[in-house]
């Protein structure tokens, strides 16, 4: 069973998550990235039974605020758990983590940093949700995930406006875990072995 530990651990040795909607979900599966999110996806495509094999080859996470179709928590987590063997959910919604929690999928939550307000108020969210990681956006903001790594316990994913191999290794160097991106070019991006060692 993945746990938020093995989480952290994992996203220490595959830094990039893959984050594809179906049309480039083969390419994310095919691909570097250890975590895949699959977003912009309508119910019926929870439904689709041809998905699961990919959704087997990686570990991988619903981002369940693009999942159009869906009117609340309960149905959706409901859903998710008998349509797709996935191994947890993305979201903005604090009652979307804790009833996933609740159904023993991981979680992270998705934050927007637009000023010094939002940093507070999502710090208080991610204490009282306690998901299991926290994807920042927008992450070309590193500044932001220093401040946020003094505050909290979670693994950081910074996501959003990451378009080059040395934006991946600035967001990581400042204490990101994991950069999610859907630039399908970065997907195979791997830390040096040296830069790999978890103490």
């Amino acid at each position: 069973m993945l746990t938020t530990e093995k989480l952290r651990k994992y996203l220490h040795k595959y830094p990039v998550i893959a984050a594809a909607d179906v049309e480039h979900l083969s390419r994310a599966v095919s691909s570097g990235a250890g975590l895949v999110i699959l977003m912009h996806l309508k119910v019926t495509d929870l439904l689709n039974q041809s998905l699961v094999p990919s959704v087997r080859r990686k570990i991988f996470f619903i981002h369940l605020d693009l999942v159009s179709g869906l009117s609340s928590e309960k149905e959706a987590i409901a859903l998710l758990k008998k349509a797709l063997p996935v191994h947890g959910i993305v979201t903005t919604k604090g009652n979307m983590i804790r009833a996933a929690k609740r159904e023993g999928l991981l979680t992270i939550q998705r934050v927007f940093l637009i000023d010094s307000e939002s940093m507070v108020t999502a710090v208080r969210g991610i204490k009282k949700n306690t998901p299991d990681a926290v994807e920042i956006m927008p992450g070309i903001v590193p500044s932001a995930v220093k401040q946020f790594r003094q505050k909290i316990d979670q693994p950081i994913i910074s996501s959003g406006l990451i378009h080059t191999k040395e934006q991946i290794e600035e967001a990581l160097k400042a204490g990101s875990d994991a950069v999610s991106l859907s630039q399908s070019l970065l997907w195979d991006y791997q830390r040096s072995n040296r830069d790999r060692t978890i103490g």
